[in-house]
C-alpha cells in the first residue's frame, strides 16, 4: 500500500473540517435560538448577552463567541453574534418574558 502524498492528506482534512463545519451550522439551526419560530425562552432583556456569549460557534465549536449586535425586532430579542477564531456569524433569538419554573 502506498502511503498518500501530504498535500493529499491536507486536501482531506480540509474537506473534511468543511464538512463537519456544514453539519454544525444545520444543527445550530435546529436548536433553541437557531431559528426566528424556536427562539430560546427568557425572563429578561439582560440575559440575553450572557447567555448567547455562552454558547459555543456554530460553525468551529470555539467557546467565547463575540456579541456584535442585540436589537428588538418583532417581539424577539436578536444577538448578532461572531466568532473570533473562525469568524463566523450568526443570529441567536430569544423570547422574552417567559416565566421560570418553581
Amino acid at each position: 500500500m502506498t502511503k498518500k502524498r501530504a498535500r493529499t492528506e491536507r486536501r482531506e482534512r480540509e474537506r473534511a473540517a468543511v464538512k463537519l463545519a456544514e453539519a454544525r451550522i444545520k444543527l445550530a439551526r435546529l436548536e433553541a435560538g437557531g431559528t426566528p419560530e424556536h427562539p430560546i425562552d427568557v425572563t429578561s432583556a439582560s440575559v440575553v448577552e450572557p447567555h448567547a456569549s455562552s454558547l459555543p460557534c456554530a460553525s468551529c465549536g470555539e467557546q467565547g463567541v463575540r456579541i456584535e449586535e442585540h436589537v428588538a425586532e418583532q417581539g424577539l430579542r436578536i444577538a448578532r453574534v461572531r466568532c473570533p477564531k473562525c469568524g463566523f456569524r450568526r443570529a441567536i433569538y430569544f423570547k422574552l418574558g417567559t416565566t421560570l419554573a418553581s
